[in-house]
């Protein structure tokens, strides 16, 4: 039951995700995450003895293994969405400083403008 359930999410989320790109909500680049989940996720529905293989070879109980993966996963997202973010906080503040000196060249061809014709 569970691996029908888990089939069923990773297709929907599969889907999901490749009609948010056709629809360009989510670029192509922020969609391999989710794809690459969403694969991992059907792997596991259609050989559901690969969580068993893990949890014998990392010596760990069922319950903690699925733990450490959800945790590792998580970790990874907030990983790429803090590169992300950086990249953007650094794009913002050239385009903040790119404005700032375009604003300040207008304002002196503005007033030199308003000297010559006076």
């Amino acid at each position: 039951m569970h691996r029908v359930a888990l089939l069923i999410l990773s297709v929907t989320l599969l889907l999901l995700v490749l009609e948010l790109v056709r629809r360009e909500r989510l670029k192509e680049k922020y969609a391999l995450l989710w794809l690459g989940t969403s694969v991992i996720g059907v792997l596991v529905g259609i050989f559901p003895r690969t969580i068993e293989w893990t949890t014998n070879a990392l010596n760990f109980q069922l319950l903690t293994t699925l733990y450490a993966v959800s945790f590792i996963y998580v970790l990874g997202i907030i990983l790429a969405f803090s590169v992300i973010i950086t990249r953007l906080v650094e794009r913002n503040r050239t385009l903040a400083q790119e404005v700032a000196l375009l604003s300040n060249r207008l304002d002196r061809l503005e007033a030199g403008d308003a000297d010559s014709h006076d």
